[in-house]
């Protein structure tokens, strides 16, 4: 059995705004305020605006202003400046002492997660987003900052929790839950997660957001701004490095902060999911009636933890395995609902889940796996979609080169720097490379997966600094951790297969669909929506037409004087095939009585006439179709060049 994790708390959305002009959207008429599309309950009066159905529409428009004293954020400024300046100090004075490469790695990686540690705030969650940036940081550091992702020791006090609960909901929480345990079961950077139950008797994971994180973050998001651009000045960073990665934590931190987002997205994933049953693949109900930009109060969650189940399977624990075949959890099935969940969530939803690592993931029996922390969600357009698309369907076809040429697709936008062409030849070396251990039979686990193919990727965008949008990030992050997740749980799997089998899938609902369109409106006549689309097939037709006639119209173009002249030009070409037709029926008679009168044999190849006469003969034709040839020529052109009448 298990809890929501940790990091349950973890990742959620953005609300907060750096400026100081807040938004005051008119009132409603009372029409429009019975649209909603959410639950919300406005901060501190009690007061509901919205229904169990969701936000009141307004409510969901209004953007909240949060100021921040100048003082702090110089004051963080300082004290961030001066945490740093010690770890460069420490970063020389390591490499002054005599140790090995890897080592000094080692430790000054450890220091800068100490730092971070005490700095608490944006720099928890910068280190967080960082631990899955190898394309900005060496894998040392990843690796050590990774241990920020585990549990925060500092809790939220009983009373910050009630006085949450109060401003949220407008009552005490007994009010609302029959029962509380005040002991958190999972603690982040960002909230705190509890254990409660309703008053309907549903057991519910409640998520508590930290009190005053919101200014913190606003205070550390400007000062660490001007520190990096500071950096920048200093060149201490390349100019323009650290602008993506300050836009993407920027876009992080305000998801994280708002749980309404959060409770849409899982949402989403949860109500699209559902459409496809095979996958067994879900997320826990949220109630929306509980639920707002504090507290977020979803289904409790029950089952094993995938993080529990690879660590059973590399420990030989044969107990565990055997509880888990028990309750019907096949590992290699579970790996196979993942890999096509992803692919399902990239091409078909409107969002995927951006942090699938094995403490978000629970399966319970008879493998239904149930994905949980939505705080960080990624979303393609629909050209990123075909992109994504076709670059499965290039690994399937075995061409590396259309692979690599559908990654720079993606990329695109690329900002303008020295060796991209360079940077695209590595990139395809190194794939073929990773390929072959991906269709490899006795490959190991980690090569059977795209790990390595991304990973050397973020080697190469890091060595030659090309930025590359936030999308892109979270999306390889998805898919590394997908990719990961399936191959420690089933070592033999081909996430490329699979994804041929997702498109057979695909293809076989498309044929299905269109089929069913197709008996319809045989049977009961075409669907509205096609009357629709033979209207604007009219409309399109009608235009065309339009143009056509104006064209035809044209004072300058006059249809019956062209047409004039294309004869024109077609008689006087007709005229000159016939005239120099004769002309060499001509030179070829008179060869011919030419060679009787010596008494020689008839020559009708020209090429073979010997005599200087019959040469002359030759040339005065050739000359006299030269003279026809320009002078027809000249004719056709001057009477396309005449003005019309």
């Amino acid at each position: 059995m298990s809890q929501p994790d940790a990091r349950a708390a973890n990742e959620t959305v953005p609300r907060i705004v750096l400026h100081t002009v807040p938004i005051r959207p008119k009132p409603l008429r009372p029409s429009v305020q019975r649209f909603v599309v959410g639950p919300s309950h406005a901060p501190g009066n009690g007061r509901n605006y919205g229904t169990s159905e969701g936000y009141i529409y307004q409510a969901a428009l209004r953007s909240r202003e949060v100021k921040v004293n100048p003082f702090w954020v110089t004051w963080r400024l300082l004290r961030m400046s001066m945490y740093l300046a010690w770890f460069w100090i420490g970063v020389l004075w390591n490499r002054l002492l005599i140790i090995e490469v890897d080592e000094r790695s080692k430790r000054n990686a450890r220091s800068f997660r100490e730092i971070i540690e005490s700095l608490k705030g944006v720099w928890i969650k910068l280190g967080q987003q960082m631990s899955q940036r190898p394309d900005i940081l060496p894998p040392a550091y990843c690796d050590e900052l990774d241990q920020m992702l585990h549990e925060i020791k500092e809790k939220i006090s009983r009373p910050d929790v009630e006085e949450a609960i109060r401003r949220q909901m407008g009552k005490p929480w007994n009010e609302i839950f029959a029962d509380f345990q005040w002991e958190s079961i999972g603690s982040a950077s960002v909230s705190c997660v509890y254990r409660a139950v309703l008053h309907t008797g549903e057991e519910v994971a409640v998520k508590v957001r930290r009190p005053g994180i919101n200014r913190l973050f606003t205070a550390d998001l400007k000062a660490l701004e001007w520190l990096m651009k500071f950096a920048e000045v200093l060149t201490i960073w390349r100019p323009g490095t650290s602008a993506n990665f300050r836009e993407e934590l920027k876009n992080v931190l305000l998801e994280e902060l708002d749980f309404r987002q959060e409770a849409r997205y899982q949402e989403l994933f949860r109500r699209y999911h559902k459409r496809r049953k095979k996958l067994n693949v879900t997320a826990p109900k949220i109630y929306y009636e509980y639920s707002g930009e504090e507290i977020m109060v979803s289904e409790f969650v029950r089952g094993r933890k995938v993080q529990a189940v690879i660590k059973a399977m590399y420990e030989n624990d044969w107990q565990y395995l055997a509880e888990l075949e028990r309750d019907g959890i096949e590992p290699k099935r579970v790996a196979k609902q993942l890999v096509r969940s992803r692919y399902y969530s990239f091409h078909e939803c409107p969002l995927f889940h951006g942090d699938p690592h094995p403490a978000n993931i629970v399966v319970q029996p008879n493998n239904r796996v149930v994905m949980i922390d939505f705080g960080a969600c990624g979303v393609f357009s629909e050209r990123d979609r075909r992109l994504m698309w076709q670059l499965n369907q290039y690994y399937y076809q075995e061409d590396v080169g259309g692979m690599v040429n559908m990654v720079m697709s993606i990329m695109e936008p690329i900002a303008p720097v020295n060796g991209i062409d360079d940077f695209k030849r590595e990139l395809l070396d190194a794939w073929w490379t990773g390929f072959y251990g991906i269709k490899s039979k006795h490959a190991d686990w980690w090569e059977r997966s795209s790990f390595r193919l991304w990973l050397k990727f973020f080697e190469l965008i890091r060595k030659y600094e090309i930025p590359i949008p936030r999308k892109m990030v979270r999306m390889i992050r998805a898919t590394l951790l997908y990719d990961t997740v399936a191959s420690r749980l089933y070592p033999e799997i081909n996430v490329f297969k699979e994804f041929q089998k997702y498109s057979e899938g695909v293809a076989r609902r498309t044929r299905r669909h269109i089929q069913e369109c197709a008996v319809r409106q045989l049977l009961l006549g075409p669907d509205d929506a096609n009357y629709m689309k033979v209207q604007q097939i009219a409309n399109v037709t009608n235009g065309l037409l339009f143009r056509l006639q104006k064209f035809l119209d044209d004072p300058e173009f006059r249809f019956t004087e062209l047409a004039g002249k294309v004869y024109s030009a077609v008689r006087a070409f007709t005229r000159l095939f016939v005239l120099i037709l004769s002309s060499a029926v001509v030179a070829m008679l008179i060869g011919a009585i030419y060679g009787l009168t010596l008494g020689n044999s008839i020559v009708l190849n020209p090429l073979e006439w010997k005599s200087p006469f019959l040469l002359s003969v030759f040339a005065i034709w050739l000359a006299v179709v030269g003279v026809l040839l320009m002078a027809y020529g000249r004719r056709v052109y001057l009477r396309f060049g005449d003005v019309d009448d």
